[in-house]
């Protein structure tokens, strides 16, 4: 009988009120490096419960077998099921401190994915927003990537044929 035990350090941070998160993080190897995957906006994933997405997330980032841990953040900090554009104006969607942590995890981390999906391509204030994000995270271009099928780039992690496993490139 083979008995494993694995101890995973676990850390999330919300606003005073719990309205916006900021960082999901988990680390399971402290002696490999992180990654830090950039979605669309945190459903509702705290320390001990976590949604689908963040799952899928944890179990590729740990198949690629190079990352001790994730960081997970967010072009929206609200936490939400689903952003709604019609009734929220961008400072209802995004506390002003988000891009502080989005720029600290560039700098902390390994690779930073930007796994948004192609939800830019549909939705105007999304695409503008990237567009922040990108230019945010200039300095660390080299640390870019995006996921693949082989054939599309810029796909989410709920993306059917990649739940079992990630292939990454380089962000151009």
């Amino acid at each position: 009988m083979i008995t494993e035990k694995d101890t995973i350090k676990c850390e999330s941070i919300f606003n005073d009120d719990r309205t916006h998160r900021f960082l999901w993080k988990r680390v399971w190897n402290k002696d490999k490096p992180l990654m830090a995957v950039i979605m669309l906006n945190p459903c509702h994933s705290d320390n001990i419960v976590t949604d689908t997405t963040t799952s899928l997330v944890v179990n590729n980032v740990a198949r690629l077998e190079e990352y001790g841990g994730v960081e997970i953040l967010n072009l929206y900090s609200l936490l939400t099921p689903k952003l709604n554009f019609r009734w929220n104006d961008d400072s209802d969607l995004n506390h002003e401190d988000n891009d502080s942590y989005i720029k600290k995890a560039a700098e902390e981390c390994k690779t930073v994915l930007l796994a948004w999906g192609r939800s830019g391509n549909i939705n105007q204030r999304i695409e503008e927003r990237i567009v922040q994000v990108i230019n945010l995270l200039q300095p660390y271009e080299d640390k870019l990537f995006m996921i693949t099928d082989g054939i599309r780039i810029g796909l989410h992690p709920l993306t059917p044929c990649l739940i079992n496993s990630w292939k990454i490139i380089p962000y151009k």
